[in-house]
């Protein structure tokens, strides 16, 4: 891991997926690049009126003077993925916040649109996170065909920078005495990745992916939960309203999206 992108709007959300990133820097001795997107005001009036772009992108330069930095104009979503790509960042890190109710069913979230369309994976800080050495790592999964298996690189990258356990696991909504063929070719390719890494698989009940994935997360005592959408139907799902605000605004460890290339 060579570059961590972390945008910031400087808030304390933010602020705080900031010093998350400095910490995972420090251990990976990746670059982190501060990244900030600002967007021109909607002024209506008749009267022409002259708005000071270079007076805006350079009172965000001034606040982003600590760490390498960088700023657009445009769209948050957007301008964080161009910069991602055009950059070959390795990772972006971003804060999210929990919500209420209406909010999470009505409200959208920046970091949410980043994590479904991002093509490096996303790193989602729960404001109440605080960083601490990662030992246990969960991978959500279904088990269904995987045709592109590099998403998990960077998996066995966080799992040999921390020497993390890795747990593979199952929610699904009823247990199989036996598991189908399908599943168990895909369970022995991911047990041949992981051979060098201490891993186990599980499979549990609950008619709620969400809940199973955060009751295993508290029982097993998880620092990181992964997903990788896109590459199993189940998480296609899990990724999709109102499932992905669910996870994201809930989750009290950090959640990592690892897009399928």
């Amino acid at each position: 891991m060579k570059t961590i992108l972390v945008s910031t709007d400087f808030s304390a959300v933010s602020i705080n997926a900031i010093d998350y990133a400095v910490e995972i820097a420090k251990i990976s001795n990746a670059k982190i690049v501060l990244f900030h997107t600002y967007h021109l005001p909607i002024i209506t009036s008749e009267v022409p009126i002259i708005i000071p772009l270079d007076e805006m992108k350079q009172n965000t330069m001034d606040r982003l003077n600590k760490i390498e930095s960088n700023c657009s104009c445009g769209f948050p979503v957007q301008e964080i993925n161009i910069f991602a790509q055009e950059n070959k960042v390795d990772m972006i890190i971003m804060g999210m916040e929990g919500a209420s109710y209406l909010e999470e069913k009505f409200i959208g979230s920046t970091t949410i649109s980043v994590i479904s369309s991002s093509k490096v994976p996303v790193l989602a800080i729960n404001k109440n996170v605080k960083f601490h050495s990662i030992k246990k790592i969960v991978l959500a999964c279904d088990f269904s065909q995987m045709n592109d298996l590099s998403a998990i690189d960077t998996l066995k990258e966080l799992s040999d920078l921390f020497k993390a356990q890795i747990f593979v696991l199952n929610v699904v909504h009823e247990l199989e005495t036996v598991p189908s063929v399908s599943k168990a070719i895909e369970g022995i390719k991911l047990n041949h990745l992981f051979k060098d890494i201490e891993h186990s698989f599980h499979s549990i009940q609950n008619e709620d992916i969400i809940d199973g994935i955060n009751d295993f997360v508290n029982e097993k005592e998880i620092d990181l939960v992964m997903m990788i959408p896109r590459m199993h139907t189940l998480l296609q799902s899990i990724f999709s309203e109102p499932n992905t605000k669910r996870m994201a605004f809930h989750t009290k460890v950090p959640l990592l999206t690892l897009i399928e290339k």
